[in-house]
Formats: C-alpha cells, sequence, structure tokens
C-alpha cells in the first residue's frame, strides 16, 4: 500500500501513486503562478 503524503488517499501501486501526486503539484504550482500574478498586478 502506498499512501498519498497530500490528501492520504491510499494506493495499491507506486505507479498509481506517482500519477495521483502529479494532480496536486499541478495544483501547487497553478496556486503559486496565480500568486504571483496578483502579487505582480498589485505593483
Amino acid at each position: 500500500m502506498h499512501q498519498c503524503y497530500y490528501c492520504e488517499q491510499l494506493f495499491d501501486s507506486k505507479e498509481e501513486l506517482y500519477d495521483h501526486v502529479e494532480v496536486h503539484s499541478d495544483n501547487e504550482r497553478n496556486k503559486e503562478i496565480m500568486e504571483r500574478k496578483k502579487q505582480a498586478s498589485k505593483k
């Protein structure tokens, strides 16, 4: 068993876990990009 360290969902294989974790990392990256855009537009 493998567990996602973001949302604690369980997966049978590492491959499934890696595919799932990419969703979180994409979301985190998008949030950072949006925050930077907000900061830049305030200036």
